[in-house]
């Protein structure tokens, strides 16, 4: 996907757009390695119904563990129906238009 000359849309307005219920949609980004990856139908990952114990006082390698996952969302590819991670620092497109991060 060429996102040269593509119009741009907000880091702000690209994350409100994927929270929507039964949004589907097209994504580009990074992997860690650097490379470029293009994904034609995804949405948001259903997430889990948390247990009584996951709410209780978390223990260190648990705060760790959230605080390496922070800026990270978990998606659904529609195509491959397979769950995958993506870092939010690293998403360059959204359903054809360059992803602006404005910080």
């Amino acid at each position: 996907m060429d996102l040269t000359n593509a119009r741009e849309i907000t880091l702000k307005t690209v994350l409100h757009q994927i929270q929507q219920a039964g949004t589907v949609f097209s994504l580009a980004f990074r992997k860690l390695d650097g490379s470029y990856c293009y994904k034609e139908q995804v949405k948001k990952n259903p997430t889990k119904v948390k247990d009584p114990e996951s709410l209780e006082k978390k223990d260190l390698s648990s705060i760790q563990r959230n605080m390496t996952k922070a800026g990270v969302l978990i998606l659904y590819d529609e195509l491959e129906k397979h769950p995958f991670e993506v870092k939010v620092e690293l998403m360059v497109g959204f359903n054809g238009y360059k992803i602006f991060h404005n910080y």
